[in-house]
């Protein structure tokens, strides 16, 4: 059921008979799939979903009202199709690939205007950017986390895998190097070995950083995920799905850290078993503003 929480109080999702559908902004990867599955769960009244071709999956036709396909970068084109379909409020979910912005792309007026003026390019610069350009338009954005919540990390050992002494003092470290990161705006994730820093996550994404890692550090790494201070998250909210577990068993990997609370653990009891079955402890923690 959808909570106060999941939704505020003035949303159209709350507004009774004739409420308007739920756009979902579609990337990559499980998680539009699993937002709409919970969305559906919840009793939305309908979902109108844009999709960007060679990102979104084509199964969430599926658990979609409405189904529009655009290239991305066309701004202008998803937001004349959300309100088209009578849209009022909207929801990212799932990434798309990094190297977008530089291959790729293909931005109409309207996102070209939106790039031109930011001075630095990051997750959020661009996102927020974004955001801005649906608010203006009427589309209310909402958090990444709507209908989620369930789905959000909890703090404590989440497998059956306890990490040793080193590993936490490992986990202690990478925290605080992450948030630094974070605050920078340079990526969500560090892999940290007996004190060292063996990878930070920027521009490549998560997986890439994780297997990198794997490669230089020969396995026995920590790999710490966790939203920057302040992180906004209508955009760009730490996930951690199959395709993670795949990249931290290549990399040898012993621990996956998680901010508690922030940080979306998708297909939450197939990743736990396969970690457990890697020998990979999987640690929620609890991190401060």
């Amino acid at each position: 059921m959808v909570t106060a929480h999941s939704v505020p109080s003035d949303s159209g999702l709350r507004a009774g008979g004739g409420r308007a559908p739920v756009g979902l902004v579609a990337g990559r990867g499980d998680f539009p799939i699993e937002m709409c599955e919970a969305a559906r769960r919840a009793g939305v009244p309908g979902l109108a979903v844009i999709g960007m071709h060679g990102e979104t999956d084509p199964a969430i036709s599926g658990l979609a009202d409405s189904l529009d396909w655009v290239y991305v970068g066309q701004l202008r084109r998803s937001i004349a199709a959300l309100k088209r379909r009578g849209v009022e409020e909207v929801i990212f979910a799932g990434q798309v690939r990094p190297g977008r912005l530089f291959k790729g792309l293909r931005p109409d007026w309207t996102a070209l205007r939106l790039l031109c003026r930011l001075k630095e390019r990051n997750a959020e610069s661009i996102f927020s950017a974004i955001g801005a350009e649906f608010q203006r338009c009427g589309l209310r954005v909402l958090p990444s986390t709507t209908f989620m919540e369930e789905a959000l990390a909890p703090t404590g050992l989440l497998g059956r895998v306890r990490p040793g002494q080193a590993v936490r003092e490992d986990i202690d470290f990478g925290v605080r190097i992450a948030r630094e990161i974070g605050r920078l705006n340079i990526g969500q994730t560090v892999v940290v070995k007996r004190g060292t820093v063996v990878a930070v996550e920027a521009f490549e994404g998560t997986d890439k950083a994780i297997r990198r890692a794997g490669e230089i550090a020969h396995g026995g790494v920590t790999v710490v995920k966790v939203a920057k201070p302040g992180h906004d998250l209508r955009f760009d909210v730490p996930c951690v799905g199959m395709r993670t577990v795949e990249s931290l068993r290549l990399a040898g990997a012993r621990a996956l850290v998680l901010h508690a609370g922030r940080t979306l653990l998708l297909r939450r009891e197939r990743v736990l078993a396969a970690c457990d079955a890697a020998r990979i402890a999987v640690i929620g923690v609890e991190i401060g503003e």
